[in-house]
């Protein structure tokens, strides 16, 4: 099945009276950004939107990837949860007809708001907080025995999939689309992980109880060493996406910093060791959390350390976009992504009914451009570090939802919406660069297509690693009508592919950096004259 887009989504969310199917969503008010659409978030699978209902709030889970097996699975998921009726869980609602739109009915999945905040939250508050993290550790040890006694894995154990309450004693997980469960077994894996958390030898093949194995030694060896060394948090550049370690950690552990400087603590240095081995070996061989903590199951012998042959490249957990080619942008629209460019101009302003609200430009707003758009509960979610000024020539790497453009006059914005701090991460220019020289292959290639190995997963279930921001129909069904702008869009990317590229400058920064404004409007947008062919401006509304 070909699921709609994130666009016709957001169109049609703005009315969920009108286009979802159950009677108690259709009641509720969806969250929005600054310009009054629907704020999604990206899972997998999946889009998430927090919708509430007087004084409930849940999360609503619209699919834009496809799966031949998306309902089978979800189905023998609901069947193994609803019979163990576990607190690790968050009780769900797969609905195969959940959602209409421009006539055809999707499946969508209604699941309680979980309470307390994300681990990545929680980290980015308590990593200096040895109370907090002993309490985390017993959490996680007892989750990861859970789960192995009930023939159950997640499949992607990471910061953005489990929730934190009671100071760390208390951990739920969310986003269920990888989950194993026995009635699933001799399936192949539909998602490989986020491969900060992952054992650097996992395949579609590996789909079984032990799945989440390597995640949580990572996670608890990082927590050892942020107890031993809070510093490290700041030393290893540890962040929503990595906790200490990263691929690239795993993969050259004799370049690794974050290994030669946590090997180095007293009181872990064994444990640190050890994970290098399990690294090192095959991923059949990862023993369970409790055994590796009694030294059992690790490969005898030295740190297995391996000069690479050549030159590694990045490997980080979301495809790698460069903010100064807008082109290449555009086509990763409705996908996550790690964001990486060099600011150059920031701008405060407010909204027509009085709300703050900060755009960071990464190029010279009036044209095409890439920007971060902070709107007033992301400005109170990233206090008190807010951009101002200074930031102009600052390197960042960014992870988010890239938005729909926005067209107004004589400009076109695509943008990512920031709503939690961790989202924005400062690199030294050598580190931008070194993430960047993935980009730059990917920008060669037909369509963008992730670092990581979840694209051919995604590829033996039905989809795609990145969704084009035109859906390619399968034979049957059709795929959903295209709305107008993605008629435009997908008109845009053919002169694109045609052409030359757009080109991938990065212009000094300005000593005052050029600022944009925007204003109340509603509605179609004019054609506007852009590089040599004509866009229809996308709807926008200004909330």
């Amino acid at each position: 099945m070909a699921y709609p887009s994130l666009e016709q989504y957001n169109e049609a969310l703005q009315h969920p009276h009108l286009v979802l199917l159950d009677p108690e969503l259709k009641r509720g008010t969806l969250r929005t950004t600054g310009l009054g659409l629907p704020l999604a978030l990206c899972g997998g699978f999946a889009l998430t939107y927090a919708v509430t209902v007087g004084a409930k709030k849940y999360a609503l889970r619209c699919f834009h990837k496809e799966s031949r097996e998306l309902e089978r699975r979800y189905q023998a998921i609901s069947t193994r949860l609803d019979q163990l009726k576990s607190p690790y869980f968050l009780p769900f609602e797969f609905n195969p007809a959940g959602i209409r739109i421009q006539g055809s009915t999707y499946p969508t999945v209604k699941m309680a708001w979980a309470n307390g905040s994300t681990l990545a939250e929680f980290l980015e508050a308590k990593h200096a907080n040895k109370v907090a993290l002993q309490n985390l550790r017993k959490a996680l040890t007892s989750l990861a025995s859970y789960l192995e006694q009930n023939n159950l894995a997640h499949g992607d154990i990471q910061p953005e999939n489990l929730m934190v309450s009671a100071d760390g004693a208390k951990v739920q997980l969310i986003d269920y689309d990888g989950l194993y469960v026995e009635s699933l077994k001799g399936s192949r894996a539909t998602e490989l992980g986020q491969l900060n958390f992952q054992h650097p030898q996992r395949s579609a093949n590996d789909f079984g109880p032990t799945l989440d194995r390597f995640s949580f030694l990572t996670l608890d060896v990082a927590l050892q060493v942020l107890i031993a060394a809070p510093r490290m948090w700041a030393t290893s550049r540890s962040e929503p996406s990595a906790v200490v370690f990263r691929r690239n950690d795993f993969l050259d552990l004799a370049q690794s910093t974050a290994f030669q400087d946590a090997v180095a603590l007293p009181g872990v240095k064994a444990h640190v060791e050890n994970l290098a081995k399990v690294a090192a070996g095959t991923f059949s061989a990862v023993p369970s959390l409790v055994d590796f903590l009694q030294g059992k199951g690790v490969p005898a012998g030295s740190i297995a350390i391996r000069a690479a042959a050549q030159a590694l490249v990045y490997q980080g957990p979301y495809v790698v976009a460069d903010a100064a080619d807008y082109g290449q942008v555009l086509q990763m629209v409705g996908s996550r992504v790690e964001l990486v460019g060099r600011v150059y101009g920031v701008t405060h302003q407010k909204t027509s009914s009085g709300k703050p609200y900060i755009f960071v430009n990464f190029a010279d707003w009036r044209g095409l451009a890439v920007k971060l758009s902070i709107w007033s509960e992301g400005i109170d979610a990233i206090k008190p570090n807010l951009p101002d000024k200074s930031w102009v020539g600052r390197w960042l790497s960014v992870s988010g939802l890239i938005d729909p453009p926005f067209s107004k006059r004589s400009y076109t914005h695509l943008s990512i919406t920031i709503s939690s701090p961790g989202q924005i991460q400062t690199l030294a220019e050598k580190d931008a660069k070194f993430r960047l020289q993935v980009a730059g292959k990917a920008a060669g290639a037909a369509a963008p297509t992730a670092n990581s190995h979840n694209a051919g997963i995604l590829k033996g279930m039905g989809g795609g690693a990145i969704r084009p921001i035109v859906p390619v129909a399968p034979s049957t069904p059709p795929a959903p009508p295209q709305s107008r702008n993605q008629s435009i869009l997908g008109t845009m990317q053919r002169q694109t592919t045609n052409q030359a590229p757009v080109p991938s400058h990065r212009p000094a920064p300005p000593s005052t950096p050029q600022l944009g404004s925007t204003s109340s409007n509603k509605g179609c947008w004019p054609v506007l004259l852009i590089g040599g062919f004509f866009l229809l401006a996308l709807r926008a509304c200004a909330g």
